[in-house]
Formats: C-alpha cells, sequence, structure tokens
C-alpha cells in the first residue's frame, strides 16, 4: 500500500510539473568538487561509452550518482526514468539551454532528468576526475591551458641546456685541447696573467732598499766598499728582481 502512495505522489508531482508550463529544472552547470556531483548542463548526446546503469520510477541524480561512483565512473547522466556512467563528457558541440532539460526525474520531481521531446541528457561529474574529456576529443579549459604551457617550459630547459654546454666548451678549450683563435687568445691571457701574478703578494717590507749612486759616492770609502758588496746578493734574489721591477714601473 506504501507504494501505491508513493506512485500517486509521483504522478502528481510529474503532473504539477507539467501543468505549470514545464518550467526549467535543469541546475546550471558548477565546477567540479572533488568527491561531489556536480551538474555540467544540458546535452543532446550521450558520449560513446555511455553505459546503462539501471532505470525506474525512483530514479533521481543522487540515485545515479550512487550507482556510477561504485563504477567508478567519471560521469553521470539521467534521461528520463535511466541512468548512464561514463568516463567522458558528451560532445562538447551537443551542450543545449538548460531549458531543453525539463524532464522532472521520477525519484525527485523538482530536478530535471534530461529531456523527451526532444530527447536530452542531464549530465553531472562524479568528483573523482575533476577534468573529464569532452567525447569529440576536446579538453576541458584547465588542461587546454596548461598543454599550452608545457612546450614553453620545456624550451626554457633547452636552452639553458644550451647555454650551459657552451661555457664549459670554452672552458675546456681554453685548458688545453688544440688550439683555434679563441684558444690563442685564453692561452695569452692567461699567461699574463701567471707573469704579472707573482707581484700581488710582495709587501714594503720584502723590497730591498734602493742605493743611490751619488750618495754612496759621498761617504767615506769604507762604507762605499760595504755597499755594493751588500747589495749585489740582494739584487741576485728574486725577491730584489720583483723590487726591481716594481721600481721601474714606477
Amino acid at each position: 500500500m506504501a507504494i501505491t502512495r508513493f506512485g500517486l505522489f509521483t504522478l502528481l508531482a510529474m503532473g504539477a510539473a507539467q501543468v505549470s508550463g514545464r518550467r526549467q529544472l535543469q541546475t546550471p552547470a558548477q565546477s567540479p568538487v572533488l568527491n561531489q556531483m556536480t551538474s555540467q548542463g544540458c546535452f543532446s548526446t550521450l558520449p560513446s561509452d555511455a553505459e546503462s546503469h539501471g532505470s525506474g520510477s525512483f530514479l533521481a541524480s543522487g540515485e545515479c550518482w550512487n550507482s556510477c561512483t561504485k563504477e567508478n565512473k567519471n560521469v553521470a547522466i539521467t534521461s528520463g526514468s535511466t541512468c548512464y556512467c561514463s568516463d567522458n563528457y558528451p560532445a562538447k558541440s551537443s551542450l543545449l539551454d538548460d531549458s531543453s532539460c525539463d524532464w522532472p526525474c521520477p525519484g525527485y520531481a523538482m530536478e530535471a532528468c534530461g529531456g523527451l521531446d526532444p530527447k536530452a541528457y542531464s549530465v553531472f561529474n562524479t568528483g573523482l576526475e575533476l577534468a573529464p574529456e569532452y567525447d569529440d576529443g576536446e579538453a576541458d579549459d584547465g588542461d587546454a591551458s596548461s598543454a599550452t604551457e608545457a612546450p614553453s617550459s620545456a624550451s626554457a630547459t633547452i636552452s639553458t641546456a644550451f647555454v650551459a654546454s657552451t661555457k664549459v666548451t670554452v672552458t675546456s678549450s681554453a685548458t688545453g685541447i688544440p688550439s683555434t683563435p679563441e684558444t690563442e687568445e685564453a692561452s695569452s691571457a692567461t699567461a699574463s696573467l701567471e707573469e704579472t701574478s707573482p707581484v700581488l703578494p710582495v709587501t714594503a717590507s720584502q723590497i730591498a732598499p734602493v742605493v743611490n749612486k751619488q750618495t754612496a759616492a759621498a761617504t767615506p770609502s769604507a762604507s762605499t766598499s760595504t755597499v755594493p758588496e751588500n747589495a749585489s746578493p740582494r739584487l741576485s734574489n728574486p725577491i730584489g728582481n720583483i723590487a726591481r721591477m716594481v721600481m721601474s714601473l714606477l
């Protein structure tokens, strides 16, 4: 008796919806949310891989969603009293205005289960995959933008690797591989640096005193004979040679 009462209530609800002027019952499209059912709009076709997963007088979007999530399907679709499950959305070109999905669901007359005249399908994302592909091969907008960014990042990586390899090649040629004009210039620059580099560590305390010949001649003979003897070994010393070079530059 309870089933009869429920069936009568369903018929009355459907009749009231039809008398009210086939009002719009389709839920507007929403952004997909993980593990939640969200409406994706009204379509005129089914995906090519859609399969029927039950029908009856208790069908509503929630029941169809439960059936499709148990099958690990990304998309739940209702039309009339039938539930369909799919991995993909219908073709994007078959998207209709929400007013085309105006047939009340048998299990809940306040929401649409597609349309019967003309045939239409209410499509929902089950929350298992937030960006399923459309049946015509078009990707969701989020996937399309990320796909266009990928090549630019790859090209940047390639150009960086090219610059790095160029630097390594120049360094290796400067340290010793068969001479080229660039190698000879690098070698000459290295040689000039090696010649002048010993001057840097010299301090004032390491520079030998410079003897003025005129001053030495004016001093007594005893000190005059001593100065050259002391200066000669200092000038033969490498430090003395360096000091001599510094003084000549000054």
